[in-house]
């Protein structure tokens, strides 16, 4: 037969009152949120087995687990990696921090297509980068190769408007290099476009007007 064990007093903790020590059999056992009692309608003088505390308890974790992805999502939206990575480092178990993230996709707060959207027209906006960039980008956050290549097919503009981006960057660059040697700014220029991840072409087209560059 299954030990119980005796609720002996429910305390509320004085450095954060939403939550509550709980005693079993006269001896501090554990702390919950106030949350969790109510969800569990715990009372002093319930008995319970080893079961219904493992699950109580675990029901805490996973409380916690998505107050802290919340918080985190709160700032901007997040990869799935992003997610993982974050409750890993608070060393949440891995079965927690899976509930946790399917219950955050069942309610569109996670989603790894959205994200990569997001991050793409983010950067085009603010931070210009070339679609080898933003692939690297969007690998390191964990987008899997076919949901990236979905979301650069709708937001990153064709050869024609890449070009014009780029143009944009020249201009904003040549500033700094207005008392170089022309060749030296060009080359210059040419190689910050290519670490900003324009292709070859692209970044030879936006340099254009400066003429042909040397091979």
């Amino acid at each position: 037969m299954t030990q119980e064990k005796v609720i002996t007093r429910i305390e509320t903790q004085k450095k954060n009152p939403k939550r509550k020590s709980i005693y079993l059999d006269d001896q501090f056992a554990f702390g919950l949120n106030q949350e969790t009692v109510y969800r569990y309608g715990l009372h002093e003088g319930d008995q319970l087995t080893q079961k219904k505390i493992d699950e109580i308890l675990k029901s805490e974790q996973k409380r916690k687990a998505k107050e802290i992805a919340l918080n985190y999502l709160s700032y901007r939206a997040r990869s799935e990696k992003e997610i993982k990575d974050k409750l890993k480092k608070k060393e949440f178990l891995k079965t927690i921090t899976d509930e946790v993230l399917s219950d955050l996709k069942r309610l569109n707060l996670v989603d790894d297509f959205e994200f990569a959207c997001l991050w793409i027209k983010d950067r085009l906006e603010h931070k210009p980068k070339g679609e080898r960039v933003l692939k690297l980008e969007l690998f390191k956050k964990g987008i899997k190769k076919e949901i990236m290549e979905k979301a650069l097919r709708e937001f990153y503009p064709p050869k024609t408007e890449e070009v014009e981006i780029a143009k944009g960057l020249v201009k904003k660059r040549e500033k700094r290099y207005k008392n170089l040697d022309k060749r030296v700014a060009q080359k210059r220029i040419f190689d910050f476009l290519l670490r900003r991840g324009f292709s070859y072409n692209v970044a030879r087209e936006a340099l254009s007007d400066w003429g042909e560059m040397e091979e």
